[in-house]
């Protein structure tokens, strides 16, 4: 077993960085394990969701997201629209979280309680 290939690539958390940063494997063709310790894609911005953000749409999607969306026919919200974090998870994270090749390696309630680096056994601990 060849460790630096037959692993993959873990994505803690599954906010906006997260399911950019999985984006952007899966343009690549790498298919991310997707760890999320909340119930759901963009727990974290949910606890604020009634908050308004200070920046519009277009500073809050991430290129390689829009374009996995984008093949999917997602309608994009008004770019100079600003959105709340209720918002941003409802109309961006959780249609992003539904594409297949996001969803099917999308583990919720997954918390990390530790990892190590690869030369020391790789390992990510998930409860």
């Amino acid at each position: 077993m060849d460790m630096m290939t037959d692993l993959p690539v873990a994505v803690i958390g599954a906010g906006p960085v997260g399911l950019a940063a999985a984006a952007h494997l899966v343009e690549r063709g790498i298919c991310p394990l997707i760890l999320e310790r909340g119930e759901s894609v963009g727990a974290a911005l949910l606890e604020w969701g009634h908050v308004r953000v200070f920046s519009p749409w277009e500073y809050n999607i991430d290129a390689a997201a829009r374009a996995l969306l984008d093949r999917s026919g997602w309608t994009a919200p008004d770019s100079q629209g600003l959105p709340t974090g209720g918002e941003i998870v409802r109309d961006y994270l959780a249609p992003l979280g539904r594409l297949p090749a996001i969803a099917a390696n999308l583990k919720l309630g997954a918390e990390v309680s530790g990892q190590n680096r690869v030369e020391a056994n790789p390992a990510i601990s998930v409860r």
